[in-house]
């Protein structure tokens, strides 16, 4: 049985009705790379997780979470803020989703002036 990334990007791939060549041209690969990935054969890497998530208009997160990866984007700010990242989710673990959702709001909030 496929894996969820497998099922995911078969799914969002067929909905679109692109063919896995097609898909492979998008991303810069073989078709017959794009089919490995769907039948769990084969992994994307952080690189090509971006660019099934362009080709597909799909949630780089959802993707990255299905393929058990981290978005390269988010790997570089955990390198970057080194102490501050892991300081401030260790202190955020047991938040509930609803005090998530305030949190993710707030921060918007506050990087809404920095465009």
């Amino acid at each position: 049985m496929p894996n969820p990334f497998a099922q995911k990007l078969k799914t969002l791939r067929e909905d679109q009705h692109i063919g896995v060549r097609e898909l492979g041209r998008m991303c810069e690969c073989t078709g017959m790379h794009i089919s490995n990935m769907e039948k769990g054969k084969a992994m994307p890497s952080g690189e090509m997780l971006k660019k099934l998530a362009g080709a597909l208009k799909a949630d780089i997160d959802e993707l990255s979470a299905l393929a058990d990866q981290i978005d390269p984007e988010v790997s570089q700010l955990i390198k970057d803020k080194h102490t501050a990242i892991p300081s401030f989710l260790r202190s955020a673990k047991d938040l509930t989703p609803e005090q998530w959702a305030l949190l993710q709001k707030q921060v918007e909030e506050m990087t809404r002036g920095d465009d």
